[in-house]
């Protein structure tokens, strides 16, 4: 358990940086060094749906960081068979209503990664550390619902530097010039 504790922080500490990012590739690979310690800390918890998401997390941050490497889209129909996979391992891992929290993080940035928005990125990581301070709580993973705050936190300071703040310095510039 308390091994599982330090993986946590590990991850935390990691996937909070990334958020800091504006870069969708630098953001996707150091999500997938984040999300390999989230997959340790959730197996020795025995939270499968935590894994299950963890692991999905890896491998939409390899698919999308590959594509845009590429500089092609994922094509919709591989959107649609991953979106697929992760329902049937969300069912396969179900054990109860909080289950269903992590399953909704993944079809969540999954879609959002495929619109390629980077501002609705930042608010379903809003979202996604919500809903896991919510599972983190029931699956007794202590350090995970302080992580999940402290993402809660850095998305929204993300959203402020990257969006909020960046509009009030456009809309300044406007009311400035205007006249």
């Amino acid at each position: 358990m308390i091994i599982a504790q330090v993986f946590a922080v590990i991850a935390f500490i990691v996937y909070s940086i990334s958020l800091q990012y504006k870069e969708k590739a630098t953001i996707l690979k150091i999500q997938i060094i984040s999300n390999v310690f989230y997959t340790l800390e959730y197996l020795m918890l025995n939270a499968y749906a935590g894994v299950n998401n963890s692991l999905f997390a890896i491998v939409r941050s390899l698919v999308f960081y590959t594509c845009d490497k590429k500089k092609k889209k994922l094509p919709f129909s591989a959107l649609l068979i991953f979106l697929l996979i992760i329902i049937v391992f969300g069912i396969s891992s179900y054990k109860g209503l909080f289950s269903v929290l992590p399953v909704l993080c993944s079809i969540g940035f999954f879609i959002i990664l495929y619109i390629d928005n980077m501002k609705l990125y930042r608010i379903m990581a809003v979202i996604a550390s919500v809903f896991f301070i919510i599972y983190n709580i029931n699956v007794d993973a202590y350090i995970g619902i302080i992580d999940s705050v402290v993402e809660l936190i850095s998305a929204l300071i993300a959203i402020y530097r990257f969006d909020i703040k960046k509009k009030s310095k456009k809309f300044g510039y406007w009311e400035y010039n205007k006249y």
